[in-house]
């Protein structure tokens, strides 16, 4: 039986998922090129879609009790740290280290968002090997990462962090060219096998996932296009993403929930309302931290994106079921 006619392998339902899920960051990549006047403006967008998206993560962890009490004392503390972390980052001269780790994990972070909602599309499904999910989506980064890098190095030398990974790695990059070989080879045959375990799984194959999974490599290729706006394109495909499921996911819990003691069982019941509200005032802040004091707001955003990616990371897992029963995953019952 066809996948199109089983709306369930949906995360919400076709015009949903192929716009915010998988292919909405293209509306972004052609104003680029074909609106590169406005290049500011449009960084200027992709920062305030960026800065909502990771507060939608603290409005998760803040705003739901059952959420908070499960790790109180770290939400409470966490915050704390990362502010006196930051601020000695500055005092003694190490602020650029930290935002190159902040740089790097967001990669991390934002190929994790994307591996987790293939395995959502695969759960859904009802079939898809783990390794194989991750590995189609790593492994061209992997290759991306390394054949971009020396043809990259006088764009790179241009900014702060960059300059710093030449002076480190500089006499290094002609290895990163050759290794991309390798990468390379290894990235088809994954592809092959992932093919293959698709086909095996012809009478139940999942149109969403693999239109997913091709949505992620296409947007791969926009880095070979630019490296700046391949990174800007990557990010604000994350921030749609994470804005967008989050969304869903609320309304469905919530929906499925009968009682609650969170703030989100009550805004749920006018969700985009109140979703819409606390989107326009996150971007105004941000948008007058970008013409107030651009740099304090750097500060902040580097600071709190640690704290965003901590917290993913323990809210989002597919395998408990209190993540995945609101996205209608099924789970084996659990034995006594």
């Amino acid at each position: 039986m066809s996948t199109l006619a089983q709306p369930n392998d949906w995360i919400q339902n076709p015009r949903f998922d192929l716009f915010y899920l998988s292919f909405g960051w293209m509306l972004l990549f052609i104003a680029f090129v074909v609106f590169n006047q406005y290049y500011g403006a449009l960084i200027i967008a992709v920062l305030v879609t960026s800065f909502i998206h990771r507060h939608y993560t603290f409005a998760l962890v803040y705003g739901q009790k059952e959420e908070f009490d499960k790790r109180k004392w770290s939400y409470i503390l966490l915050p704390g740290a990362f502010l006196v972390i930051t601020a000695i980052s500055l005092l003694l001269g190490f602020f650029t280290i930290l935002l190159a780790v902040s740089v790097v994990w967001t990669m991390y972070h934002t190929i994790a968002q994307k591996y987790g909602l293939t395995r959502i599309y695969s759960r859904k499904a009802g079939y898809g090997k783990a390794w194989l999910d991750k590995a189609i989506i790593y492994s061209w980064f992997v290759y991306l990462f390394l054949a971009l890098g020396e043809k990259n190095r006088d764009l790179i030398a241009q900014y702060k962090i960059g300059q710093s990974l030449i002076d480190t790695l500089g006499n290094y990059f002609h290895i990163f060219t050759l290794l991309s070989y390798v990468a390379l080879a290894i990235a088809i045959v994954i592809t092959i096998l992932y093919v293959m375990e698709e086909l095996r799984n012809w009478d139940k194959i999942s149109i969403p996932k693999n239109l997913f999974v091709f949505s992620i490599l296409l947007l791969y290729s926009i880095f070979f296009y630019s490296l700046v706006v391949g990174f800007v394109v990557f990010g604000f495909s994350h921030a749609i993403e994470y804005i967008a499921f989050v969304n869903v996911f609320v309304n469905s819990k919530y929906k499925k929930k009968v009682q609650s003691t969170s703030l989100f069982s009550k805004v749920s019941r006018k969700q985009w309302v109140y979703s819409g509200i606390f989107t326009v005032i996150l971007a105004g802040i941000s948008y007058a931290g970008i013409n107030i004091n651009e740099p304090a707001l750097g500060i902040y955003i580097t600071g709190s994106s640690f704290l965003h990616f901590i917290y993913d990371g323990w809210i989002w897992k597919v395998s408990k079921p209190e993540v995945g029963q609101p996205l209608d995953i099924e789970y084996a019952p659990t034995t006594n």
